[in-house]
């Protein structure tokens, strides 16, 4: 992976936005399958962790927003390289107040 990202430059910061309560009920998903909040929020820990500590980068965290419940994947809606930063439009409609 390292060769693959080595033409962007270096990385210094990491967006993560915290896991909403509303993610279990109502974020988007294909199967019916329950989602473990608890488990989620474990493994988002561990995630944030690994930015912080393994790979060296200032992680910048946004509160959890119960109104957004799919907004824990907030690299979905913006991509930045250098000094540019490209703000997606979800294509789901209640993905679209996250940008």
């Amino acid at each position: 992976m390292a060769g693959l990202m080595s033409g962007f430059g270096s990385f210094t910061h990491a967006v993560v936005r915290a896991v909403p309560q509303s993610l279990a009920k109502e974020a988007l998903r294909t199967g019916s399958q329950e989602v473990d909040l608890l488990k989620v929020r474990e493994e988002y820990d561990e995630y944030v962790s690994v930015l912080k500590h393994r790979l060296g980068l200032e992680v910048v965290e946004l509160p959890a927003d119960d109104a957004l419940p799919d907004s824990v994947f907030v690299e979905d809606v913006a991509v930045v390289c250098g000094d540019t930063a490209l703000i997606t439009r979800p294509g789901a409609e209640s993905r679209r107040k996250e940008g």
